[in-house]
């Protein structure tokens, strides 16, 4: 019976266990412009210009924090219609102004210089979008996420282009590097 009393005193057993998680990559890095259609114009002599609002939406899901670039380029705009018609140039479709950008998801946007994403610290180029202008960039260390920005663009007509429908193709990218 003492041995039954002693081993009924004896106090818990304790082990040192380990619990693990492990986090993988969910994605990768994307970026992307909505579709988008200026408003429909009447036929012209002259040139005129047409504007709008197109939204870029960038998303980093390594999970690394290691910054992000997006640049965007247009490419003519091939003309479809019932006469012979000429396309509008690329050169004419130009870049006129750049929100900040907007978090969807992730880290919160800031304002403050080098901690992104943001409107690039060096500036964006406005103009032309024959060539990759870029818009939106995320530092070292910041970027994690989804995030929006709203850019207004022009296309300029050129006098007396053809009645029918002109479509331009964007080349959106994404860069691991700010």
């Amino acid at each position: 019976m003492a041995g039954l009393l002693a081993g009924a005193l004896a106090g818990p057993a304790f082990a040192d266990d380990t619990v693990t998680q492990t986090i993988t990559a969910g994605g990768g890095l994307s970026a992307s412009v909505a579709n988008f259609a200026f408003p429909d114009v009447a036929y012209q002599n002259a040139a005129h210009d047409v504007t709008g609002t197109m939204t870029v939406t960038a998303d980093d899901s390594r999970g690394s924090s290691a910054g992000w670039s997006v640049s965007i380029q247009a490419s003519a705009f091939v003309y479809t219609g019932a006469a012979a018609g000429t396309n509008i140039p690329a050169a004419n479709f130009a870049l006129t102004s750049a929100q900040q950008p907007t978090m969807l998801a992730g880290q919160p946007v800031s304002l403050v210089a080098s901690t992104g994403p943001q409107i690039p610290i060096e500036g964006i180029v406005f103009g032309s979008l024959a060539s990759p202008l870029k818009t939106i960039r995320a530092t070292a260390a910041y970027g994690n996420g989804t995030y929006s920005q709203d850019l207004g663009v022009t296309l300029t007509i050129p006098g007396q282009s053809k009645v029918g429908t002109y479509t331009g193709t964007l080349t959106t990218t994404i860069s691991a590097t700010p």
